[in-house]
């Protein structure tokens, strides 16, 4: 049946792979640079060829079928194969050159960027990097990432996964917070004011390890964020108790701009794992990077 590969070209793979990636022709068009007729003739083409229909065309989007959610998920990966093989034969001649994208949460991009960054600088000249920040996970089957850091649990069997570390989670405020509104158990808690990691509702649960026993509070707040960042910046500033990583605390707690509140108790591990595709290592720069993260990351993260 190998033959039957020669009637299919990876242009159409590109088109159905862009038109399902961004939920329409027309927006595939313009991101190819192609004209809508140019698409939509790869994807009969596709559709002929499968003997299937693919795609369900809507007035103004397409949504994928069930046999085309199946082949978008394989044709990703063959694309991202191709650019693995352009990538390879590139820097065979180029060296360690080119970009390196990599997915994080913004917090733990502004974390490790900083020391990742000179290090390539000063080892790979012609290493870039493009960070893409956001707390929801990149589609690692899609080649526009190369390598993401991931933390908390992790299953994707289609993925390597490296795990580098972890994180834990610190209960803190300011000083004159801490003595208007002491916590000297669990129970206190609940009773002073709180700011939590949402984005729909205040309300939280937070989990507490001591002894190896965890023990949950039930947390409603009158603030919440889905950002780590604001929710430091607002317990710097005053208003109330935030449970936030332990990475971005240090600075603020060795000033003493900080406190930590319930110090006998920590909690729960949240591993940190870099992922990429299987085979991303064979690529120099996507190489060069992970040796770099390998070397790095731990360490930042054990302080």
């Amino acid at each position: 049946m190998v033959h039957n590969i020669r009637t299919l070209g990876l242009p159409a793979l590109l088109s159905f792979h862009t038109v399902a990636r961004l939920g329409g022709i027309t927006a595939a068009a313009s991101q190819l640079g192609m004209a809508k007729s140019g698409v939509s003739r790869h994807l009969a083409q596709l559709e002929a060829h499968f003997g299937v229909r693919l795609l369900e065309r809507g007035a103004r989007s397409v949504k994928l079928t069930p046999v085309g959610e199946t082949l978008s998920q394989r044709i990703r990966s063959i694309l991202a194969e191709v650019d693995l093989l352009e990538d390879i034969a590139r820097e065979e001649s180029a060296g360690v050159s080119g970009q390196v994208t990599i997915a994080a949460t913004p917090d733990f991009a502004g974390f490790v960027a900083p020391k990742l960054y000179p290090i390539a600088r000063d080892r790979h000249p012609g290493l870039t990097f493009v960070f893409r920040p956001a707390y929801e996970y990149e589609d690692m089957q899609d080649p526009g990432t190369d390598l993401a850091f991931r933390i908390g649990s992790f299953v994707d069997d289609r993925l390597v996964a490296l795990e580098l570390g972890e994180v834990r989670i610190c209960l803190v405020s300011t000083p004159e917070v801490a003595e208007r509104f002491p916590i000297s158990t669990l129970e206190d808690v609940p009773n002073v004011p709180c700011m939590t990691f949402r984005d729909t509702r205040p309300d939280s649960v937070w989990t507490f390890i001591k002894s190896g026993e965890r023990s949950q509070v039930e947390v409603t707040g009158r603030i919440a964020a889905r950002n780590f960042a604001v929710l430091l910046d607002l317990a710097l500033a005053g208003h109330g108790y935030a449970f936030l990583p332990e990475f971005m605390l240090r600075g603020a707690l060795e000033e003493g701009r900080l406190v930590p509140s319930l110090t006998d108790y920590s909690s729960r591990p949240y591993p940190v794992y870099l992922t990429f595709r299987p085979g991303a290592r064979r690529i120099a720069r996507i190489d060069a990077a992970i040796t770099i993260a390998e070397e790095v990351v731990p360490q930042m993260l054990s302080r």
